[in-house]
């Protein structure tokens, strides 16, 4: 058995978490006892939907094979995109923070989560800078 620290994380590691981000987004925000419906479309869409944005991001950048510049330029784009939309989810969750007056373990977990994603992004945009210098 490998150890822990010793793992190599799987290609994919990157997109199940960030699928698992998605769901527990759906998941918290279904509940009408914390997230005021009155508020729906004023902050709980958004969180919802940029959840399944940095999903849907990574996940497209994942099935980009890189074959030539225009291949790496657009995994780049989507990877970029991913980092970008980790910022606005961590700005969306302070605006929900206040709105429904969030705990803060709750908080830390989500942000924690969030920040996990972007910094994982950002490492595989470096790596693919590396691994793809002849494309760039």
């Amino acid at each position: 058995m490998v150890q822990k620290d010793s793992r190599r994380e799987g290609k994919l590691a990157l997109a199940v978490l960030a699928r698992m981000h998605a769901k527990y987004v759906m998941q918290i925000t279904s509940n009408p006892k914390i997230f005021d419906p009155r508020y729906y479309h004023a902050i709980t869409v958004d969180l919802i939907r940029t959840s399944k944005d940095i999903y849907r991001s990574i996940w497209a950048a994942n099935n980009t094979p890189v074959k030539s510049k225009g291949d790496y330029a657009a995994r780049r784009k989507y990877q970029i995109r991913a980092v970008m939309l980790c910022n606005m989810m961590l700005a969306d969750i302070e605006i929900a923070q206040s709105v429904f007056h969030l705990k803060g373990k709750r908080m830390r977990y989500w942000a924690g989560t969030i920040i996990e994603i972007r910094n994982k992004a950002r490492a595989w945009v470096e790596s693919d800078a590396k691994r793809y210098s002849e494309y760039r």
